[in-house]
């Protein structure tokens, strides 16, 4: 099955704190409305206990997928060995995945490895900052989002079926793609020299949320010639922000 187009703009600049802001501002206020309504309407929308459960529900849900399914994966998690089985299957099969990480992800190794993998069978992934919300969305119908969570597992969820809750989540979602940095194929990537330990210092700076003028005290060099440095690093990575230039340092091994 031909696979479609990325409709994103090239051009990722507008990637900025106050557009993530309100993305995120759209999340909570959906997440918030959907928590109120299924605690009030119980026989509307099914609620799910327990981690088992979750993952359970999600597995479902993505063995009925015929064109798109799409996630917000951060911490915590369900069970996953399954998921990822299941996800090869299926995009064997042409099925679509559109997947969101949350930064804090992509820290675990055994994640990082997993999509990774994920990318290289096809699925299209990209990174966010913060995600607001974890969620799971199989063919514009059917939906899975947590409500609570304790600090190593999820505790419930809400089933969703095709409805205008359903839709403002997925709007929600499209917003968030389109601020966050693609991760690529291995096969897509050109090669890139290993980077000096000056470099190094410097990407771990950007990583780490630091400014031009901050790079430049710490590095022991002006301001200008930091911001110098950066727009090189990150022409260097073939992406357009300092956010995707982490990422993507991260992904390479630099970091």
């Amino acid at each position: 099955m031909p696979r479609p187009a990325d409709p994103t703009p090239r051009n990722q600049s507008r990637n900025t704190p106050a557009a993530e802001h309100d993305a995120h501002t759209r999340a909570r206020r959906a997440v918030e409305s959907v928590t109120r309504t299924a605690q009030r309407e119980e026989g509307v929308l099914r609620v799910v206990h327990g981690a088992e459960r979750i993952g359970s529900a999600a597995h479902r849900l993505q063995c009925g997928a015929t064109r798109l399914v799409r996630g917000v994966v951060k911490p915590p998690y369900a069970a996953t060995e399954p998921l990822d089985a299941l996800e090869c299957h299926k995009l064997a099969e042409g099925v679509d995945y559109q997947v969101l990480y949350d930064r804090s992800s992509l820290a675990r190794p055994a994640q990082l490895d997993t999509t990774t993998r994920m990318v290289d069978l096809g699925e299209q992934a990209r990174v966010v900052h913060c995600a607001p919300m974890k969620l799971l969305v199989v063919d514009d119908n059917f939906g899975l989002l947590p409500l609570t969570a304790g600090p190593d597992e999820l505790e419930s969820a809400v089933l969703l079926r095709d409805s205008a809750m359903l839709a403002a989540l997925i709007r929600v979602f499209e917003d968030l793609w389109r601020l966050a940095a693609p991760l690529h194929a291995l096969g897509a990537e050109t090669e890139t020299d290993v980077p000096s330990d000056e470099e190094r210092w410097i990407l771990s700076l950007l990583a780490s949320g630091a400014t031009d003028e901050a790079i430049g005290r710490l590095m022991g060099f002006s301001s200008r010639t930091a911001h110098r440095r950066v727009r090189e690093l990150v022409t260097r990575l073939g992406v357009e922000t300092r956010f995707q230039a982490g990422v993507r340092a991260v992904k390479l091994g630099w970091l």
